[in-house]
């Protein structure tokens, strides 16, 4: 497709959307008398199904776009299958190795059964294990880059003062 005609379909979604909504803003504000209870909770109801639709439709959209740009550059689908290796991977360990299967019951009404407890520390250990690799990486990627690692910027290669001759007027 064009570019036009992506931007007319894009330019048609969004008038058809703002239609739907206005006829949805219309009908809260157009009600009145002892009806109203009743009109706004059924406008309500319309508005969160839209809503509903919308957001499964944007969504939709990003992942047939997402997936349309990684299968059309071979190089950023290995990065990303990797990424999501490794990122499986922390929840593996985390899940298998660190996590407990023990039942919590702080009282009577309050207990959380050994599988809860399994995935509740999943999930705290994942994120502590991937904290912790961001706080490493932020620590680490200057110090690398200092030493010559990483493709630093050369001193020669920085600009310290513009020429007057260089600014167009």
């Amino acid at each position: 497709m064009e570019n036009k005609t992506l931007k007319l379909i894009r330019n048609g979604l969004v008038l058809v959307i703002a239609l739907i909504a206005l006829f949805f803003f219309v009908r809260v504000v157009s009600n009145s008398g002892d009806t109203v209870n009743d009109a706004l909770n059924g406008a309500m109801n319309g508005m969160l199904y839209f809503t509903y639709i919308v957001l499964a439709a944007a969504t939709l959209m990003a992942v047939f776009i997402w997936f349309a740009e990684m299968f059309s550059h071979p190089k950023k689908l290995v990065e990303f299958l990797i990424s999501a290796g490794l990122f499986l991977l922390v929840v593996l360990v985390a899940k298998f190795a660190l996590a407990s299967n023990s039942p919590i019951k702080y009282s009577e009404s309050l207990q959380i059964d050994g599988s809860t407890s399994n995935w509740i520390d999943t999930g705290l250990y994942t994120f502590y294990i991937l904290a912790t690799i961001a706080i490493l990486a932020m620590i680490l990627s200057p110090l690398l880059s200092g030493l010559g690692a990483g493709g630093s910027i050369k001193p020669e290669e920085i600009p310290l003062e513009d020429n007057e001759d260089s600014i167009e007027e």
